[in-house]
């Protein structure tokens, strides 16, 4: 598989089961190779859909959070998620007074959406929806998708195509250059090798992006949850969370870019 630059050249950094991570000798960009016998697994199924349901309350909190962050920079206008899931992150939109389109491939997830949230979600995949729609699109969500993709590069471009001359792309990631990833290389949370084909930093999604024509106006850091783990353990987890949200070095990021 090429990288993104289009080059082949690369350096293994690390295994994780039956997965390489490598990493790309041209322009530095990460991404997870399968070995023999090795499967990716595909759309969210019923059992993904009942963990959403069944999480609900946590999953609104988060996208709560990252809409409050997404309203400093676009305040009001058509809110686009790729990816939606069941609707959650539409249906907090919805009620802060966006108007909202979502796009979900997974059959189980748009029923749910429309069962449970009232929401008519497209149920297409992301670039041959994207190829038919206008440009008057506000802002559109990529949030912890761009990583599952084939070809991100192509998702990103057609974003641009779709959003309006003032829109804005959030897209939110696992930050490849966190400490934790550091420290825990194959076995990181958020490696998840059998689902995500690329890893990011924010150098590399720059990359990525603003070619597109795109400027970063923003970026927001976040950590796991550290409440599963061992009392004695929190407190150094809750030491290095600081410092690694600080420092650029935390466990995931979302990234706003507006058009120029």
């Amino acid at each position: 598989m090429k990288c993104l630059c289009g080059k082949i050249k690369t350096t293994r950094l690390f295994q994780s089961g039956l997965f390489d991570v490598i990493k790309c000798s041209s322009c530095g960009q990460v991404r997870i190779e399968t070995r023999d016998g090795a499967k990716r697994t595909g759309y969210y199924e019923e059992e993904d859909v009942k963990f959403y349901l069944s999480h609900q309350e946590m999953f609104r909190r988060l996208f709560g959070n990252l809409l409050r962050f997404i309203h400093r920079y676009a305040p009001s206008g058509t809110l686009m998620d790729i990816g939606a899931g069941v609707g959650l992150l539409l249906d907090e939109a919805r009620n802060m007074g966006y108007r909202v389109i979502g796009f979900e491939p997974s059959k189980a997830s748009v029923k749910a959406a429309k069962k449970y949230f009232g929401i008519e979600l497209i149920p297409r995949e992301f670039h041959k929806t994207l190829k038919n729609m206008n440009s008057n699109i506000d802002i559109v969500v990529i949030n912890h998708v761009l990583e599952h993709l084939k070809n991100p590069k192509e998702i990103i471009g057609l974003c641009a195509e779709t959003l309006s001359d003032t829109g804005v792309l959030v897209i939110g990631v696992p930050n490849f250059n966190s400490f934790m990833r550091w420290m825990k290389q194959g076995k990181w949370q958020s490696l998840i090798p059998a689902q995500h084909r690329w890893q990011f930093t924010l150098a590399s999604l720059d990359e990525l992006v603003l070619p597109h024509g795109f400027r970063r106006i923003a970026v927001s850091y976040e950590n796991h949850d550290r409440s599963m783990h061992y009392w004695w353990k929190k407190p150094i987890y809750a030491a290095l969370d600081r410092i690694a949200l600080v420092t650029g070095h935390a466990e995931a990021m979302v990234v706003i870019y507006k058009k120029i």
